[in-house]
């Protein structure tokens, strides 16, 4: 069975190009929070287990981002190092799934310069001004 679920996973990254996407992001955003996905992802996707589309490879494609979810709604029990809830049709529908990856997809990791971050940039240079003065 675990064969079937590699070769599963290999035809649907072979199908993970540029695809249109079908779910809605506003609905998705919503759902993302009232699942408590932020409380592992972050509130933008870049938790403990990023998500974000530049980081995450479930995000290849609607096809393999269901499979995923479907997938560990079955595995799930047997692995209990992942604490991910599953997430069954019953439990999340494809439609509501496909909204969340909608969301997902609209997520970068894009964080601002240091250099646009001055309370920051004086906490760090007070930091390496205190440790050069334990140097003397």
């Amino acid at each position: 069975m675990k064969t079937l679920h590699l070769i599963l996973a290999i035809a649907l990254m072979q199908q993970a190009h540029a695809q249109d996407i079908s779910g809605n992001a506003e609905k998705g955003g919503q759902l993302y929070y009232n699942f408590s996905c932020y409380s592992c992802h972050g509130y933008g996707g870049t938790g403990k287990t990023p998500l974000s589309s530049e980081t995450s490879g479930i995000l290849g494609s609607e096809l393999l981002f269901l499979a995923y979810l479907r997938l560990r709604a079955d595995q799930n029990p047997i692995n209990p190092k992942n604490s991910m809830p599953n997430y069954a049709v019953s439990t999340l529908s494809d439609e509501q799934a496909l909204d969340i990856y909608a969301y997902l997809r609209s997520l970068n990791d894009d964080p601002p310069e240091l250099a646009d971050n001055p309370i920051m940039q004086e906490l760090l240079d007070a930091a390496k001004a205190r440790g050069k003065g334990s140097e003397n």
